[in-house]
């Protein structure tokens, strides 16, 4: 009994850690080829990282690829869940998720950054300053799209689907959420990460696929990276009236598109 559960927890654990040498690995190489120096580096960062994305890509892909073909008991439930659902109502998911995913990454970055912890972390203010100091077209296509396909084929297609038939729905998004938050490595972001990982469970498995996790999770980085970049939505934080109306509104129109998704309705 114990070797099993070690074996399913290293089932759990070594795509993760392939992920990382396959990023680390291309990130050097990258750099090397580039010569990107210490002096450029951020400057740089995205680029090495959307390249180390579309490396690993595939490497991931075959792992999620390989699980849906064994047909696990995940892969059983959420396909024949799936082929209930209409063309129409798969596409009205997506929206759905794509829209919700968005304003949740919003009104949440809203509520931490009220909190006074952005200040308070220096890991998160190197962690930004490199994500958004490359350029806006390597920011859509790394972190608005790259990004969140390849962390979705991990953490949510692989890590949890495969969580979830050893330890079940409620423990395995439990766990998922605190791997996917607790890599991020600073606090911020571990709690961003935590309750993102929790929403984008909650898309997979109201959509039956992970494409509504894909959605999800693209519209939060892509609404983020237009927030930093165009600055079009700085009128939120011309006063706390402005900010945490604006916050609740997102909150009550995100929580109303999640009803829309969890609704039975299948056609």
């Amino acid at each position: 009994m114990k070797t099993n559960g070690f074996v399913k927890a290293w089932n759990v654990i070594y795509p993760i850690l392939i992920y990382y040498v396959i990023s680390n690995v291309v990130i050097y190489l990258s750099s090397l080829f580039l010569g990107v120096g210490e002096e450029t580096y951020v400057q740089y960062y995205m680029l090495l990282q959307t390249i180390s994305t579309a490396v690993a890509l595939p490497v991931l892909y075959n792992y999620y690829r390989r699980d849906q073909l064994t047909m696990t008991v995940f892969y059983q439930r959420t396909s024949n869940e799936l082929a209930e659902l209409t063309r129409d109502r798969k596409i009205l998911n997506g929206v759905l998720t794509f829209f919700a995913g968005a304003l949740a990454g919003l009104a949440l970055n809203n509520i931490i950054g009220a909190t006074g912890l952005v200040e308070l972390s220096q890991g998160y203010q190197n962690v930004t300053a490199h994500f958004y100091g490359g350029g806006l077209v390597f920011e859509i296509l790394g972190a608005g799209i790259l990004i969140p396909l390849v962390e979705e084929l991990l953490y949510r297609g692989i890590v949890y689907g495969r969580l979830s038939d050893w330890l079940g729905i409620p423990v395995a998004a439990l766990v998922s959420a605190l791997i996917f938050g607790g890599l991020h490595m600073n606090l911020v972001q571990f709690i961003y990460a935590f309750f993102m990982g929790l929403l984008m469970v909650y898309f997979l498995e109201k959509t039956h696929n992970l494409y509504g996790a894909v959605l999800g999770h693209m519209g939060a980085n892509l609404l983020t990276v237009l927030r930093t970049e165009t600055g079009v939505l700085s009128w939120m934080e011309s006063s706390p009236a402005a900010l945490w109306g604006t916050t609740v509104g997102m909150a009550v129109v995100c929580g109303v598109l999640l009803l829309l998704l969890g609704g039975k309705k299948r056609g």
